[in-house]
């Protein structure tokens, strides 16, 4: 009951604080733009082949800037999505050589679909063995305004270490989710807050909350807390964000930090670009 109670209280400090932080400039608004007036044209504009001169443009600021946008975090993911034409490329490394593999490609301007795929002891001396892959997918609502955080809705079916004598995950996907944030206080300092549910059956929905600060578009500091129901599932994850070059992020995370189960360390490499 106290865990309850204190997740509880959690969530709600959470949602508080996106609701009066600062609100965020979109990396994506282009100025002088007109203002989308219709449901047609919040996807069309997705649709619309760019002219040169914008193309052009757009791989300016790809040179110029961190085009990835903190899609996610270390496990929970954000309201951002991969822009229109892009695609993000993602391989972790867990522990005992698995590599688990996510792409998503931006096929509207709002919506991201996608697919993972979970190979275990690929790197070792042991027999290799893959998993069936799962879908994901995410749907940017809303991008933000002086009162609302940006809003997301999407889905992910990606488990987490298969327990072969189980036929399961021992860390189950996702699965429906809706994830907000928003910068807080002061630039590049943002908050992001979500809830999921991934078996209907059960009922059990869980929460998650994060933050993460980006220092000179180069280097990022998050930590999240996730998988919030009950105390001893409960995970706190912290770790850095490194961009060598801007199309290219390389994570080194800490998982289950405070928790009597098995820490994680893991390493993510992650790579974005457009068509």
């Amino acid at each position: 009951m106290i865990f309850h109670k204190r997740n509880q209280i959690l969530l709600c400090l959470l949602a508080g604080s996106l609701l009066l932080g600062r609100v965020p400039q979109s990396a994506s608004a282009e100025e002088g733009s007109t203002p989308e007036r219709s449901w047609r044209d919040y996807l069309r504009r997705g649709r619309r082949r760019a002219a040169p001169e914008e193309k052009q443009s757009r791989i300016d600021a790809t040179e110029q800037t961190n085009p990835e946008g903190m899609v996610d975090l270390i496990d929970t993911p954000t309201p951002n999505a991969v822009d229109y034409g892009g695609y993000r490329l993602n391989f972790r490394f867990y522990k005992d050589g698995g590599i688990l593999s996510y792409i998503s490609f931006g096929v509207f301007r709002r919506l991201n679909i996608g697919a993972s795929w979970d190979n275990e002891k690929v790197i070792g001396s042991d027999d290799a063995r893959t998993n069936k892959p799962a879908l994901n997918a995410k749907f940017r609502v809303y991008d933000g305004g002086q009162i609302l955080p940006a809003l997301a809705i999407g889905y992910d079916g990606q488990g987490r270490f298969f327990d072969k004598a189980k036929d399961e995950y021992a860390e189950r996907d996702r699965g429906l989710y809706f994830s907000m944030g928003r910068e807080l206080f002061f630039p590049h300092f943002e908050a992001f807050g979500g809830v999921n549910i991934s078996k209907f059956k059960e009922g059990e929905v869980y929460g998650s909350v994060g933050l993460c600060y980006t220092i000179d578009e180069k280097f990022v500091i998050m930590t999240e807390y996730d998988n919030i129901r009950n105390g001893v599932d409960n995970r706190w994850n912290a770790g850095i964000r490194v961009f060598p070059i801007p199309a290219l992020h390389i994570d080194f995370a800490f998982r289950q930090i405070a928790s009597n189960k098995d820490k994680d360390r893991l390493l993510r490499i992650n790579f974005v670009g457009s068509f």
